[in-house]
């Protein structure tokens, strides 16, 4: 599904990422973690066609997007949803307006399919009968919910989540755990997930990438991950790794 080969990646002279190889299966969770600034959210830019490569390959669906024109690009990153840290969603645009843009900008759909459709898509985050209000009307638990209502709007094979539960509280934080591994269960959807907190590596998580030295240590699960050879993983699991 996603293969990254060889990848080497730098912003002026500063190395972020290099010699980093990783394969995600279909229908696979992984949690990427490490300390801030190592590279984690660059890895997914990668993922999205968003960022190039200094060198290496990076294929999805066996095809190497990176020499791929932005037609065709386009086309690949219709398989896949993004939930930015913030949910960034369009401030001038209410809820049904911001979950349904992707529909409405790149698939040309008639308005009656792509108001049923993000009907649908604001019930299964639980926000059914919030179309019309705008972001400001929102927490920031809500707007990371249409955040991911908007990134699923499409059907996407692969979610790529920056930070899904970064700044909610414990409840909140839960609450999108959940949809992640029921949108994994119900629908098969490949999910990276980029985080530092603990509750969602170990409740949502299948293997556990740690990010070191411009590259991936070998994954843990959340089972072994207190108990691993690599003391960064040990480290960062009982909270001894800044983040």
């Amino acid at each position: 599904m996603i293969k990254l080969t060889n990848i080497k990646k730098s912003f002026d002279e500063t190395l972020i990422l290099k010699d980093l190889d990783l394969s995600i299966n279909k229908g696979e969770i992984i949690a990427i973690i490490g300390p801030s600034g190592c590279g984690k959210s660059t890895l997914l830019r990668l993922i999205m066609g968003l960022h190039k490569p200094d060198s290496g390959k990076v294929a999805i669906d066996g095809e190497d997007i990176i020499p791929m024109k932005q037609k065709d690009l386009n086309k690949v990153r219709l398989k896949m949803g993004l939930l930015f840290q913030s949910g960034a969603l369009f401030d001038s645009l209410n809820v049904e307006e911001n979950v349904g843009f992707t529909l409405k900008e790149n698939l040309n759909l008639p308005q009656e399919k792509i108001d049923r459709i993000v009907n649908q898509k604001l019930e299964l985050v639980e926000m059914s009968g919030r179309g019309k209000d705008m972001p400001s009307d929102l927490s920031g638990g809500q707007q990371k919910r249409i955040g991911l209502a908007r990134a699923i709007a499409a059907d996407p094979q692969i979610i790529l989540y920056d930070e899904p539960t970064t700044g909610l509280d414990p409840i909140l934080s839960t609450n999108i755990e959940n949809l992640i591994v029921k949108l994994n269960k119900d629908f098969g959807m490949t999910s990276v997930v980029v985080t530092h907190q603990i509750s969602t590596i170990l409740r949502v998580a299948e293997k556990i990438y740690l990010l070191k030295d411009n590259k991936l240590l070998p994954p843990e699960t959340p089972e072994s991950i207190y108990d691993s050879v690599y003391e960064e993983y040990r480290q960062f699991i009982r909270g001894g790794l800044k983040t």
